[in-house]
């Protein structure tokens, strides 16, 4: 039966093309992420393989759409327990001693309870489908943050994809300059099997084996032209060319 999604997710297109290149499927990458998301992390100033990633994504989202601090819809009748719960996923995040997955583990009652406690305004269901085909389960951590910042989780997942592009890591990469997108590495590294199940083996069609061919030749190709904005632009048509062509058969 189709599923109606009210807060109907839009997938950037350069997002549907990243993930075209890489073989994978965008609502694993979403669960990913979605999954790497805590109140532990955003609380921690040690760094967390795709955890530290993920959480700093959403830090930067509401930095971004925040301009001063917005008290909760979620919270306004929990706000003492909130404080509590809080306060002691923080002596766990910032306590040096013991291991980092067990004192996230330790982190889940506080969770639970906050999520028991609040209103559900922005985060109705712990399922949010893409499309009638493909859903992704709402961690309790991540819906508490989008309830904690007045957000849909909508607002979240397009924010991670809308800062994904393989063409402008590619052209960073190219010319040998940092490309400082924290949120893109940690896509590369779902790409290269963290997170998700990678026990599946592809067979390339031949319009695959065309393309990571031609891939190969154009960065040869670009090696004469510096202009950052120029290559991304040359890589992107490329890419864009490819996923036009798998997607139409």
């Amino acid at each position: 039966m189709k599923r109606i999604n009210d807060q109907q997710i839009i997938v950037p297109l350069e997002f549907n093309v990243a993930c075209a290149i890489y073989k994978i499927e965008i609502a694993e990458v979403l669960q990913v992420f979605v999954d790497h998301v805590t109140l532990y992390d955003t609380m921690s100033d040690f760094y967390n393989e795709g955890f530290s990633e993920a959480t700093r994504t959403i830090g930067s989202y509401v930095r971004e759409k925040r301009k001063r601090p917005v008290q909760s819809k979620a919270m306004r009748n929990c706000r003492t327990l909130l404080i509590s719960c809080l306060s002691n996923i923080k002596v766990l995040a910032t306590k040096k001693a013991g291991l980092t997955s067990v004192k996230r583990k330790k982190t889940r009652p506080l969770v639970n309870m906050i999520f028991e406690a609040m209103e559900r305004v922005y985060t109705i269901s712990d399922t949010l489908y893409l499309d009638e085909y493909s859903a992704i389960k709402l961690s309790k951590d991540f819906c508490v943050l989008c309830e904690a910042h007045n957000c849909y989780p909508k607002e979240f997942l397009e924010y991670f994809m809308g800062r994904i592009s393989v063409a402008d890591a590619h052209a960073h990469k190219g010319l040998k300059l940092i490309y400082d997108n924290y949120t893109f590495s940690f896509f590369s590294n779902i790409a290269d099997g963290f997170g998700r199940d990678t026990t599946e083996i592809f067979d390339l069609t031949d319009t695959e084996l065309d393309f990571y061919e031609r891939m190969e030749e154009l960065h040869l190709e670009l090696y004469i032209i510096r202009d950052l904005r120029e290559r991304a632009n040359i890589l992107r048509g490329l890419y864009l060319l490819h996923y036009q062509a798998i997607t139409q058969n």
